[in-house]
């Protein structure tokens, strides 16, 4: 009995074997035992739906938003890699960038800065210059501050989404140990943070601290000016290498690369 349930088996799995010799646009059933084809956009897949691909059919790519689903041509704000695959420009604003990340064209309301590889809105779409706007679509939502997802690029007037949370290193006793409200590449291998209570800190491309700087200190600061570890307000902005703050009566910008103060003002009230 044991023998004929072995013979049984074996000659199922050799029948398996021959019926699953599919061609490469195939996929074989094991419920109907045959031979089914991939959807048209597939060249091999795993499942016969047209989001099951593994690889593309004849000029079509991979889509960004879902590997297994191919398009024929990537969104405007994509471009095609080497692999054939749409990948998203990561430049907020730009419609079209190329394998560097470098863009070439920001969305409508937008000028590019190549300097800086940034796009940044243009004067009067937003009645003042504090305001924000998150995301190209919201032009007309200008807003006083960002929320918490997203960090304030104060060049940009952009609400500017937090890819990942950041592990700031201390160095030579330097530490950073105030919540983080904004993020500012300011070359290749540097970047502004700045802080709660008016604090900046210079950090490499390994995100440890070069330098740390308050610019003022003011006594109290949390009890006036947070609630519950946010601030009530953006006292703190960034502009280029220049850093500032406008909190109690004294408006004071430093040049956070040199440590120089750049403007010093008392503010009336």
């Amino acid at each position: 009995m044991n023998y004929k349930i072995i013979i049984i088996i074996f000659l199922c799995a050799i029948k398996i074997s021959i019926c699953n010799i599919c061609k490469s646009n195939q996929i074989y059933s094991l419920i109907d035992q045959s031979c089914l084809q991939c959807s048209d956009l597939c060249s091999s897949c795993f499942n016969t739906s047209d989001s099951a691909c593994i690889n593309c059919g004849d000029r079509l790519f991979k889509s960004s938003d879902d590997s297994s689903t191919c398009v024929q041509k990537c969104s405007k704000n994509e471009f095609l890699n080497e692999n054939f695959e749409c990948v998203k420009c990561q430049i907020y604003g730009c419609v079209k960038c190329n394998t560097n990340q470098i863009c070439d064209q920001c969305e409508q309301n937008f000028k590019l800065d190549k300097a800086n590889n940034q796009c940044i809105l243009m004067n009067n779409v937003c009645p003042f210059l504090t305001n924000f706007i998150q995301g190209p679509s919201n032009l007309k939502q200008c807003n006083n501050q960002c929320p918490q997802s997203f960090y304030q690029n104060m060049e940009a007037q952009i609400c500017e989404e937090t890819v990942k949370c950041i592990q700031i290193q201390e160095s030579q006793n330097l530490s950073f140990t105030q919540r983080v409200i904004q993020i500012q590449p300011i070359n290749e291998d540097q970047y502004i943070i700045v802080g709660n209570a008016c604090t900046f800190a210079l950090l490499d491309n390994n995100w440890k601290v070069i330098n740390t700087q308050i610019l003022q200190n003011i006594t109290n600061y949390e009890q006036i000016y947070t609630y519950n570890g946010n601030e009530l307000t953006q006292e703190s902005f960034v502009v280029g290498n220049q850093g500032g703050c406008i909190a109690g009566s004294r408006l004071l910008v430093m040049n956070l690369l040199k440590k120089l103060n750049y403007f010093s003002k008392i503010l009336l009230i």
